[in-house]
């Protein structure tokens, strides 16, 4: 009967073992990708600009956005969000969306091309992750140059779920780097004939870990309504090849293609 027991315990052991290795073996990886970065680094963009031709590029407190005047939309958003900052104060209690004011009306999406259109305004330097700085951080984010037309469900649901695993990801690990924005086809569908409506949107996700930098990279079909974000994993080369933007070209080939090339697994964090 002790015998028993000892083979069962033996049992239990070596399935907790298979298991803490399962969902730390991608983790492990991130040794061999990218060294940990220097605080110097450490800014709303990583390893230059993400490169598109066409776009003007905003400075602001909590993101840095790459903004198509003609299309009227965000084509990068980019930013370093930090645990302190999720956790950290809100300033706003009403939202009050409002065009970048040192851009001319007709180059800026706005307030009355959403209105009674069935789109929301969809943020993509989340305004929960501009919290802990200041009320203008907060205020910056409700630029148009941060927001893009996505139908409701989606934004509320899908979008909205994809942001806050990220949180829950940033939280644990500390800090990340997102980079994050629409993709179009050739069929341009226009809001009130001015704004153009994404056909869905990626999120490019660097986790600044004790070990290596760990990337992630997804993408949504505006129609997609799952809220399991590890089927919507791929990596960030298909996202270049879908937008065309050339992401992180100041990295030396072998470090951009380590981080580039790879679909890596969800740290099992992201989960409630």
């Amino acid at each position: 009967m002790n015998n028993r027991k000892f083979y069962f315990f033996l049992l239990i052991l070596a399935i907790f073992l298979m298991w803490y290795i399962v969902i730390h073996r991608d983790e492990a990886k991130m040794a061999s990708l990218i060294s940990p970065l220097e605080p110097s680094e450490i800014r709303h963009v990583l390893w230059g600009y993400p490169v598109k031709e066409g776009v003007m590029i905003f400075e602001y407190e909590g993101y840095t956005s790459g903004y198509d005047t003609l299309r009227l939309n965000p084509l990068w958003i980019s930013y370093n969000l930090k645990k302190e900052y999720i956790k950290g104060r809100k300033y706003l209690n009403i939202r009050k969306f409002a065009p970048d004011p040192s851009l001319d009306k007709k180059h800026t999406a706005a307030d009355s091309d959403f209105r009674n259109s069935g789109f929301d305004r969809g943020h993509l330097a989340r305004q929960s992750d501009m919290k802990g700085r200041s009320e203008q951080c907060e205020l910056q984010s409700l630029y148009f140059t941060n927001i893009s037309p996505q139908k409701q469900n989606f934004n509320r649901k899908t979008w909205n779920n994809l942001e806050m695993s990220v949180d829950r990801l940033t939280e644990y690990f500390g800090q990340s780097w997102i980079v994050t924005g629409p993709y179009f086809d050739n069929d341009r569908q226009l809001i009130k004939n001015r704004v153009e409506i994404p056909d869905g949107f990626y999120k490019i996700v660097l986790l600044d870990t004790q070990e290596g930098i760990y990337p992630l990279a997804f993408v949504l079909d505006m129609d997609d309504s799952g809220t399991d974000i590890e089927k919507y994993t791929v990596s960030i080369d298909s996202v270049e090849s879908l937008t065309g933007i050339d992401f992180f070209s100041e990295l030396n080939d072998p470090d951009e293609d380590a981080i580039e090339s790879k679909v890596l697994k969800v740290p099992y964090h992201w989960k409630k």
